[in-house]
């Protein structure tokens, strides 16, 4: 699917975290404003927003195991840029430039073409 932006996003994430599957990470408050997004500390004490469905809680404590592969790449748009979108998860799209990159937008920035 084919999307523009209608609405300018600016990360506030610029230095992106990129997590291994199988990576401990210390869970912290979940998001009020994107349902099932944790806020997460990595053992080098880098800190971002994850999906949740990303991670295996480790029972009894505030630790948890990332499943995949995962980063927490935000696209910086502009109005009227087009991106290609691979898939929607917890109100945010992944998806990719014609220059090949990857990446985070929130829906709500964003229509279909």
């Amino acid at each position: 699917m084919e999307v523009v932006v209608t609405e300018r996003h600016v990360s506030e994430y610029p230095n992106p975290l990129y997590l291994k599957r199988g990576d401990k990470v210390a869970l912290g408050v979940m998001d009020d404003e994107f349902p099932n997004w944790v806020f997460i500390t990595s053992d080098a004490g880098e800190q971002a927003w994850a999906p949740i469905q990303y991670i295996e809680n480790v029972e009894g404590s505030a630790t948890g195991i990332m499943l995949q592969d995962y980063d927490n790449l935000e696209f910086n748009t502009v109005i009227g840029e087009k991106l290609s979108v691979l898939f929607e998860l917890n109100s945010w799209y992944r998806v990719s430039r014609s220059t090949d990159e990857i990446g985070w937008v929130p829906v709500h920035t964003v229509k279909r073409t």
